[in-house]
């Protein structure tokens, strides 16, 4: 999967123990998500700050990966500003 695939329908993405280090979404990628819930993710230290330009997305969940806590309140500031 590259980063100019696209997911046009896909409102609700949730991953479950996904041993991503990096994880990079085009801007356009997750056209219409508004829900995004990571679980358990062990390695990646930040959520894709493309995320932030998805106008769409209303909620990010978090099961037990506290590290990636400060990019989801970036992305969330970030969207209550715009």
């Amino acid at each position: 999967m590259g980063e100019e695939d696209t997911f046009e329908n896909l409102n609700c993405l949730t991953l479950n123990k996904v041993t991503l280090s990096k994880w990079e979404v085009g801007e356009e990628s997750f056209s219409v998500l508004e829900k995004l819930e990571l679980q358990r993710f062990c390695k990646l230290e930040e959520i894709s700050p493309s995320f932030r330009d998805n106008c769409s997305l209303k909620i990010i969940k978090l099961v037990e990966s506290p590290q990636l806590e400060d990019s989801a309140m970036k992305i969330k500031e970030y969207m209550l500003k715009i």
